[in-house]
């Protein structure tokens, strides 16, 4: 078979498409590497040797030197946040100076609207109340979150603190919240001894039936 016979076939077998891909590459590579030059910064070579003395010169490199990019700062960590005097719109809710919403975690607050009923029938205003004794507890305290940077958050779900005190266990110790899907199950008993104590909404009402020292009601 003579030379012309062999271009007109296509290449078959390893060793032959082992080749076309070694080409491909080295193409590919060419057309690369002019636009990641031009995305790097161009160095001058030195123009003396600045090797201290005892130490090997580096190798010597004939084409162009470009310097490499800095990296990017890695993103900083969360960390206790200090807000003062944040307005309070419900149980479990702070909104900062800077317009930043925040609702603390673990824990649901009641609406401000709503009434809670006690065992008598009687309802009353326990979103209300349970708003009003949050900004007792605060008392124009500082509130401390823990958050990430805050560029571009307008808002966020956190960890809260006032001094050493942790704003959502104290809301569950007090009955003025419960619980929500992401809350600790420390966070949990403290909500259920709450209730069982009947403080906070659960003031007046009848005793929950898995609290300790409750009768079962008999079968009817």
């Amino acid at each position: 078979m003579d030379g012309a016979d062999r271009l007109g076939k296509p290449v078959t077998g390893g060793r032959g498409v082992a080749l076309v891909l070694a080409v491909l590459a080295v193409m590919l590579a060419a057309l690369a590497q002019p636009a990641m030059a031009q995305d790097l910064e161009r160095v001058p070579r030195a123009t003396r040797n600045v090797t201290p003395p005892g130490i090997l010169p580096g190798p010597a490199v004939d084409g162009p030197l470009y310097r490499e990019p800095t990296p990017p700062a890695p993103p900083q960590p969360p960390k206790w946040r200090r807000f003062f005097l944040p307005r309070t719109t419900d149980g479990a809710t702070f909104i900062t100076k800077d317009g930043l919403t925040i609702k603390v975690y673990g824990v649901a607050p009641p609406a401000v609207d709503q009434t809670c009923q006690r065992a008598d029938g009687e309802t009353w205003p326990c979103g209300r109340t349970a708003l009003f004794s949050l900004r007792m507890f605060l008392r124009g305290r500082a509130v401390e979150c823990f958050l990430p940077p805050l560029d571009g958050i307008d808002r966020a779900i956190a960890p809260c603190r006032v001094g050493q005190i942790d704003v959502g266990w104290w809301l569950l110790s007090q009955g003025w919240a419960t619980p929500d899907d992401n809350a600790t199950d420390e966070y949990r008993a403290t909500a259920q001894a709450a209730r069982c104590e009947r403080v906070g909404m659960w003031r007046g009402a009848e005793p929950d039936p898995d609290c300790p020292g409750v009768q079962a009601a008999p079968p009817s």
